[in-house]
């Protein structure tokens, strides 16, 4: 079965270095066999594990990686981290533990991740009761670039129980983890109790949400083509240009200002953020000068600083 799509293949077989994420688990080693057997030159290609040291089997499971690593002569790295809870839940801290271990390999390189179709609707349905725009509705994408660095999905087209059975078809074994038993972790929640429920009266609604992301992630990429071409009328090398800036409605000044910042690689601003950000910045008397600082929790992006200086809206990025 051919796992990955032609324009992925075309990345991994040019790419100088080829990552998987291995938790051990049933999603990252299809994804791990997957990527072996679809690469020509498999001296490039090397297994990531990521110990978040928070189960007493961690190092066992960090064991049984490194075990099919060496069965497969596939390079393995592990790295532990400390996930520091802080003011979100574990989810998210070790989400952006995970992001910064990435973000330490060199530029071009290509991560294989795990994610599949049902990850795709616990994605989307998260994001709907956090609140989101079209671009959270489109979900993950099969193939993605965060901080010079390729993100590709090669499972995304299939469900677990496509997985499971590739596995068993192999008789590969894989790690299990209890803890996704536990309803105290969103996703756990969304994945144990709420999509079954859902799926009681709508059976193929992972089909549809999969369907839907795909669709809308299409509408998304026009979308940003007309944001972009009216970003390139209010900006210069400098930065975004303040006064036709402050002529635009709220709407559009907010759109192309996170067009702009993804743009830099930094930190896109919830909304929350973007009404502090027009409050400052286009409410304030005339003549202020005030700086803005933000950043967001999922690690992937740099913090910003927001200031104005002369006609332009500057945005420097947060030393690390």
């Amino acid at each position: 079965m051919n796992f990955f799509t032609p324009e992925e293949l075309s990345i991994i077989f040019n790419a100088k270095k080829v990552v998987v994420a291995f938790s051990g688990g049933p999603d990252s080693t299809l994804a791990l066999l997957a990527t072996k057997g679809s690469l020509k030159d498999s001296s490039k290609l090397s297994a990531l594990h990521i110990n978040h040291q928070a189960q007493t089997a961690s190092s066992e499971w960090e064991q049984g990686c490194e075990k099919l690593c060496q069965k497969l002569s596939i390079t393995f790295k592990s790295v532990k981290v400390k996930v520091k809870v802080e003011d979100q839940g574990f989810e998210a801290a070790a989400r952006v533990a995970r992001q910064k271990v990435f973000q330490q390999f060199e530029s071009e390189t290509v991560l294989i991740l795990g994610h599949h179709a049902d990850d795709q609707v616990e994605t989307v349905l998260f994001r709907i009761f956090r609140g989101t725009g079209i671009k959270g509705l489109a979900g993950m994408k099969r193939i993605s670039r965060h901080s010079d660095l390729v993100f590709i999905r090669p499972l995304m087209g299939l469900n677990k129980s496509e997985i499971l059975n590739h596995l068993k078809a192999v008789k590969q074994e894989f790690i299990i983890d209890e803890t996704n038993n536990e309803n105290v972790y969103s996703r756990n929640f969304l994945r144990n109790e709420v999509i079954p429920l859902i799926k009681e009266k709508w059976p193929n609604v992972d089909k549809s949400i999969n369907r839907m992301a795909q669709i809308l992630d299409q509408q998304n990429t026009l979308y940003e083509k007309l944001i972009a071409e009216k970003y390139l009328l209010l900006s210069d090398e400098e930065g975004l240009l303040f006064q036709q800036l402050s002529e635009l409605d709220y709407f559009m000044r907010s759109e192309i200002i996170r067009f702009w910042l993804n743009q830099m690689g930094c930190a896109v601003p919830n909304e929350s953020q973007m009404k502090e950000i027009d409050k400052s910045f286009f409410q304030s008397r005339q003549g202020a000068n005030p700086v803005l600082k933000f950043q967001r929790d999922d690690g992937q992006n740099a913090g910003v600083v927001l200031s104005k200086y002369n006609n332009y809206l500057i945005a420097e990025k947060l030393d690390e």
